[in-house]
């Protein structure tokens, strides 16, 4: 799409970064793998696995590094399928029942809530930063991507409800990936509709003759499409 700016590459420090990341994010899944498997090895084994109680740990928590590691593919591929976070986080809410139930039930209630928050802190920690990871391949992807649409910040929404809705109404109504290009439709729109306010009044919208309000909708979705390069042979416009 023309209204889509390139992703730009990485930078050298970015890839530290990166990298630095990666090495946390591998020792956090260690220790969080370390620290409930034997928890929810023996929640399993009371509850009649056996001696293939180990099998529940170890198949839960590859379960849950599968789901999440093909949600980011698919999501770098732009392809997301949202029901594979759902199931990951299904399960990691079930890793974290599992590790709660260790906790000795003869304890005092204060010592008890402290080690299931404790034996929670590591599959939340997992989770939020596969979030995190999900979100930049998300909006990395969404800058290059012709079917990602960009969002409008919450402010905008407060401010001014109704003109930002119709900016929204209509990037979607005439396939406006890009919010900016979405600005710039809404200031033509409104530069036609003060031209025509000042000529018949405030009840322009009843007085004006139809040819006059049409380039309102029909002139405004001619430049959307050229804005975006969607018109065959037309040479995109920049939305700057």
């Amino acid at each position: 799409m023309a209204d889509r700016p390139k992703a730009p590459p990485f930078t050298k420090a970015q890839k530290w970064v990166i990298g630095i990341a990666g090495v946390f994010f591998a020792g956090l899944a260690g220790l969080g793998g370390y620290g409930s498997f034997a928890a929810v090895e023996a929640v399993a084994r009371e509850h009649g696995f056996g001696d293939h109680a180990w099998i529940v740990p170890i198949g839960v928590d590859l379960g849950i590094l599968a789901l999440l590691t093909v949600d980011l593919v698919l999501e770098q591929l732009d392809m997301p399928l949202p029901p594979l976070r759902w199931l990951a986080w299904a399960f990691t809410a079930a890793t974290i029942w599992f590790n709660m139930s260790a906790v000795e039930a003869g304890l005092s209630w204060p010592d008890r809530i402290t080690g299931q928050g404790m034996h929670a802190a590591m599959p939340l920690l997992f989770i939020a930063f596969m979030e995190g990871v999900r979100h930049a391949i998300r909006r990395r992807t969404g800058m290059t991507s012709q079917r990602r649409m960009d969002g409008i910040r919450l402010s905008r929404w407060f401010l001014d409800p109704a003109g930002t809705f119709g900016i929204w109404r209509r990037m979607v109504l005439w396939e406006v990936r890009s919010y900016r290009t979405g600005l710039v439709l809404e200031k033509h729109r409104r530069e036609r509709a003060g031209a025509l306010k000042s000529r018949y009044g405030l009840l322009w919208r009843w007085k004006a003759p139809a040819e006059k309000k049409w380039p309102l909708r029909g002139g405004m979705l001619d430049l959307a499409l050229e804005l975006t390069g969607t018109i065959e042979g037309t040479t995109p416009t920049s939305p700057g």
